[in-house]
């Protein structure tokens, strides 16, 4: 288990990213199912504090919402909390350029004790996943709809969690990959993955390209970066590839006659992350893929959720093309000061929607996703900043 308090976890500066990086029944009655629709989202009244931090202008919910359309789905907000988690939000749009969404998200507040685990007490079990697909939403759909349930019913859950991750993944991947062979026509659709399973006070991150997940503490102060991307210019990444008899290259493009670089890209797959879910025609020899070069296999963190983390967003690589870490949780910090609710739940979708506005206000062009998982040093932080700025 790490200890994320280490000053090696902890971003409190610019981070230094390279100039190319773009940044079943048991469990089924309180998953939530976020549909990419297009319909406008209802405004929430938010009065401003006098006395509160002070964010960049951009980060701030008047400015994105005065500059920017509503085109986001109302954002889905939790009604009751699980042990840990106090609330939660999530809400997934298609962005402003693309026409299609192929982000999709997957909440399981409350995993119940399945049958055949034995008669010791079940912890409170919660799941969040955010899974961001590409060449299609085959992928990204078979993992919303599967991938927690193939976790929790490995013979590790809830013992051995991480354990019951690596296998749930490996699952997934076999499972659909079958599935995308016998499709006609053949499924070719991938997606990445940001997954965050809490057991008890105990959290697992687990990812797989390059969604991410960062926490807050100290109102933002200490920003926790989660994970890490899997980007094809990684040395550890570049050194894997190579060794597995795979190729890693930069695209080269043209804009008004002067050579352009594109992002670092793997070969087969021609993808600019290095692990993935799916993908069929990169990992399949009978397409010419190689299954040792694009892998499935995620890193995963494990810590204890101390007394100071307040939340931690998951979000799609829509976010954090444009944001970088600390301009997220800013972001989220901004959204819930600017409301004066005092219910968890409200606030976190107040997080999560001006995250989202603000990503829009950048300009992203992908699809946009983001969830916020809150902990009872969320409310307590607002409470204390409200109590001095009276």
């Amino acid at each position: 288990m790490e200890n994320l308090k280490s000053t090696k976890q902890i971003e409190t500066t610019k981070p230094n990213i390279p100039r190319w990086q773009s940044l079943g029944n048991m469990l089924g009655q309180l998953a939530v199912d976020i549909s990419p629709r297009n319909n406008a989202l209802s405004s929430r009244s938010r009065n401003r504090h006098d006395s509160q931090p002070i964010f960049p202008p951009d980060l701030r919910p008047e400015t994105t919402r005065n500059n920017m359309k509503k085109l986001f789905d109302p954002t889905k907000c939790s009604i009751k909390a699980n042990g840990t988690v106090q609330g939660y939000a999530a809400c997934t749009n298609q962005g402003l350029v693309r026409n299609y969404n192929e982000d999709r998200v997957s909440i399981i507040l409350n995993i119940t004790q399945q049958s055949g685990k034995g008669s010791d007490i079940w912890p409170k079990c919660s799941f969040f996943g955010v899974y961001d697909g590409h060449g299609g939403s085959g992928c990204a759909d078979f993992l919303r709809d599967n991938l927690h349930q193939y976790i929790v019913k490995t013979r590790h859950f809830p013992y051995n969690p991480k354990e019951a991750i690596f296998e749930g993944f490996e699952t997934a991947e076999r499972e659909f990959l079958i599935r995308a062979e016998n499709s006609n026509p053949v499924d070719k659709s991938g997606s990445c993955a940001i997954v965050v399973l809490i057991v008890a006070d105990i959290c697992y991150v687990a990812n797989l390209g390059d969604s991410r997940a960062v926490m807050s503490s100290e109102a933002g102060s200490k920003i926790y970066p989660l994970s890490k991307d899997h980007k094809p210019y990684m040395e550890e990444e570049v050194k894997r590839i190579i060794e597995n008899g795979g190729k890693v290259y930069q695209s080269v493009g043209q804009v008004n006659a002067n050579p352009v670089l594109g992002p670092y890209r793997v070969f087969p797959g021609r993808l600019s992350v290095s692990r993935t879910f799916g993908d069929i025609e990169a990992k399949n020899p009978n397409y010419g893929g190689n299954s040792k070069v694009l892998i499935s296999t995620p890193d995963v963190k494990a810590f204890k959720i101390h007394p100071e983390y307040e939340f931690i967003i998951l979000a799609s690589d829509g976010v954090f093309d444009k944001l970088k870490n600390k301009e997220v949780v800013q972001s989220a910090w901004a959204g819930l000061l600017e409301n004066d609710s005092c219910n968890v739940h409200q606030l976190s979708g107040a997080a999560v929607e001006n995250v989202m506005r603000t990503a829009m206000c950048r300009r992203s062009l992908d699809n946009i996703t983001v969830a916020v998982i809150a902990f009872e040093a969320m409310m307590s932080k607002i409470q204390e900043i409200r109590k001095v700025s009276g």
